[in-house]
């Protein structure tokens, strides 16, 4: 199945309200996870960036996300 943009919009909107802004850099901070890139097999990639908290937190943030469109969010990798 293809998707438009229509479809994938609210996904990554969403993303964003949890996540922070797309491509964020964080300089300073305690707990800092770089260069993470969320995604789901149906949308193809919806978020990177910086976020400040742990992998555990990370992966918290992805269970809600899941949760508020419907899809499975995964952690990926570059060559996703």
């Amino acid at each position: 199945m293809f998707y438009t943009e229509e479809d994938v919009t609210p996904a990554v909107q969403t993303a964003a309200e949890l996540f922070g802004p797309v491509g964020n850099m964080l300089n300073e901070g305690r707990f800092i996870t770089r260069n993470v890139i969320i995604g789901t097999r149906e949308f193809g990639k919806l978020w990177y960036g910086d976020v400040e908290g742990t992998v555990d937190y990370v992966n918290e943030l992805c269970e809600i996300l899941s949760k508020r469109i419907n899809q499975q969010v995964i952690v990926v990798d570059d060559n996703f």
